[in-house]
């Protein structure tokens, strides 16, 4: 899935007179749905496995915890890198 910025959405805010803030042409989701992907697929040091989350051509994104108030915390795969493996990091949350 992509999101691209739109072209109606900065038009309207031009007309309204507001301030301007770039988007990204892309970005990726924290929401409350996730299918199985296989996360760890480079050639890192950690072996492959499956986990619940999506893609983006900003890359693959899974769910590390979700916690008793239902806030699922999302991770960026990143076993890519000059090493072949590199730690993965928070994305974001999102109350479910």
């Amino acid at each position: 899935m992509k999101l691209k910025a739109s072209g109606v959405l900065l038009a309207v805010g031009m007309a309204a007179g507001g301030v301007l803030i770039a988007a990204p042409a892309a970005s990726a989701s924290t929401a409350c749905n996730a299918t199985t992907i296989t996360i760890n697929s480079g050639a890192g040091a950690e072996a492959p496995s499956q986990a619940q989350g999506h893609g983006h051509n900003t890359g693959r994104h899974y769910v590390g915890a979700i916690d008793s108030n239902k806030i699922w915390y999302w991770y960026a795969d990143n076993d890519g890198g000059s090493d072949g493996d590199t730690a993965d990091t928070f994305y974001g949350i999102k109350q479910c």
